[in-house]
């Protein structure tokens, strides 16, 4: 877990770490399998139990028997779970939404679901999927109807939390490509170029 991210638990489950209060109206998630909230499970196959036994007491599309840690920042903030991008049965993204896909990769990954071990999805993908959905958002809104209600409102982008909870597959891949130690070392930088330019 990053320290960016710690700090952040750590302030808002214990208001006492923190000088003042936060009120983000919507939180949007970017990530791999730490985060993931259904994406994964819409794309290709969903987690069956014991993934969700703990605290949903079924599969509830996340690989943990619980909550993870993006579901802990939303109930903190007196918001509901956020949806996954990709889910597309009896979503609701009016205070969030969540790209984070499991096996998900910050850099192109060399092989992808079906044939490799890593989802197309990687941030890069899921950035661009973001600014997509914030055009097509407002864009609905503006329409009206049933499905205005459903997006997030404009102004809840600028104040939004956003969170990007990923870079365990870069290394793991290299492993799994076979490079020795010291290759894996020498592309952290680019690992890191990458994932910089997709939160600029």
């Amino acid at each position: 877990m990053s320290v960016f991210l710690f700090m952040l638990l750590v302030s808002i489950l214990n208001p006492v770490v923190s000088e003042q209060s936060c009120d983000f109206p919507a939180v949007f998630n970017l990530g791999d399998s730490n985060s993931d909230t259904g994406g994964y499970a819409s794309a290709f196959t969903p987690p069956t139990s014991p993934y969700g036994d703990t605290y949903f007491h079924m599969p509830a599309r996340r690989f943990s028997d619980g909550r993870l840690i993006i579901d802990f920042i939303a109930e903190a903030f007196g918001l509901p779970f956020i949806n996954a991008y990709l889910d597309s049965v009896g979503t609701n993204f009016s205070h969030g939404i969540n790209f984070a896909t499991a096996a998900s990769t910050i850099r192109l990954p060399i092989s992808v679901i079906p044939n490799g071990a890593f989802s197309p999805f990687y941030l890069g993908f899921q950035y661009s999927q973001f600014e997509q959905f914030k055009v097509r958002s407002q864009m609905i809104r503006k329409q009206g109807g049933l499905f205005a209600g459903l997006m997030p409102k404009e102004e809840y982008f600028s104040k939004a939390l956003y969170t990007f909870d990923i870079g365990q597959n870069d290394l793991a891949e290299g492993f799994f490509s076979n490079l020795t130690i010291q290759e894996v070392n020498a592309s952290i930088p680019d690992i890191i170029n990458k994932f910089s330019a997709n939160i600029k």
